[in-house]
């Protein structure tokens, strides 16, 4: 019996053409700019908060930085975490046409976030004697800078910059935030309708779009951290110390844009465990020590603990893309 070959035609094709990948643009951009369109909007409000704090004075913007590092640590930072579980849930109920498990899984989350907020109201209402226990809650990385910086030699100056580095990376981490969405939404959608190759492209087309975001961000810091920083302050002391670490910022951002979306490919795959364990490693096991010593010990003051976080970054995006890598084999 002659065995048949098969055609040419029928073989599996490798890589995506240009015309799915276009598609596959299209949808990620029609679910992200909402999202994108939203986080703008809520960075714009603190964006004009921090500004009127730092016109009122040095020591008002340094203030206002613990005040905006202490609600996020035991308020919105929670809230958010929480209301991300629903993610894989929902998106991959959608692909496989289950809208009853996608309604069921909306309604219990915000069952869950309205049970959260209440002893987090709590904790606001009676914020004043908490203060001093802000020290242990370190494990929150951008907050954990924050809190580093009050026990710097120039506390009010390194808490200022702070200040302006939080609403830097804020704004830059609008747009890897709303890819991170929205690649979690149409990985689950795909994997739930048994497609995983358009789950593949649509994490491909993801962080091909983060990497140029990055780039993006880095000439940003690095050319207009000048101009940045005087629509914050006009502190001698405040913007020498900004536009230095700027440009620490912007390379950090090479990092934090692919890992930030590669967070949402393991969410829609309904993996959020493992970049949660990647990022306590590379944040607190790699990070905080950098910069305690690189900040302290080595008297590099607030940029040590800027190449702290530059190592974190670092370490947990080779750690996310490796995984990735091996799940896509």
């Amino acid at each position: 019996m002659v065995p048949q070959v098969e055609p040419e035609n029928n073989k599996v094709q490798k890589y995506p053409t240009m015309p799915e990948v276009v598609e596959e643009l299209k949808k990620v951009s029609n679910i992200g700019f909402p999202i994108l369109t939203m986080s703008l909007v809520n960075y714009l409000r603190n964006m004009a908060m921090v500004i009127c704090m730092g016109r009122l004075g040095s020591l008002e913007l340094a203030g206002g930085a613990l005040a905006i590092g202490f609600t996020n640590i035991i308020g919105y930072s929670l809230l958010s975490g929480l209301a991300m579980g629903m993610d894989p849930l929902c998106s991959q109920a959608i692909g496989s046409q289950n809208h009853a498990l996608a309604f069921l899984t909306l309604q219990r989350t915000i069952f869950i976030l309205l049970f959260a907020s209440l002893p987090i109201s709590l904790l606001w209402f009676n914020l004043q004697p908490l203060i001093c226990l802000a020290v242990c809650l370190e494990w929150w990385w951008y907050e954990f800078m924050t809190l580093l910086a009050g026990y710097l030699p120039n506390p009010k100056v390194a808490l200022a910059t702070s200040a302006i580095v939080i609403q830097t990376t804020s704004l830059m981490y609008t747009i890897p935030s709303a890819l991170s969405a929205s690649v979690s939404t149409r990985v689950g959608n795909e994997l739930g309708a048994e497609r995983p190759e358009k789950a593949k492209l649509a994490a491909s087309v993801a962080v091909s779009l983060a990497l140029i975001t990055s780039l993006v961000g880095l000439v940003g810091t690095t050319f207009g951290r000048g101009a940045w920083g005087r629509v914050y302050t006009h502190d001698k002391e405040i913007l020498e110390l900004t536009m230095a670490v700027l440009p620490i910022i912007g390379v950090c951002e090479l990092a934090n844009c692919p890992q930030t979306t590669s967070c949402g490919i393991l969410r829609g795959c309904a993996r959020p465990g493992i970049g949660a364990a990647i990022n306590f490693y590379a944040f607190y096991l790699v990070g905080a020590p950098v910069a305690v010593v690189l900040g302290f010990v080595w008297k590099l003051g607030f940029l040590g603990l800027c190449y702290g976080l530059l190592a974190a970054q670092i370490a947990c995006v080779v750690s996310i893309l490796t995984v990735e890598d091996q799940t896509s084999h």
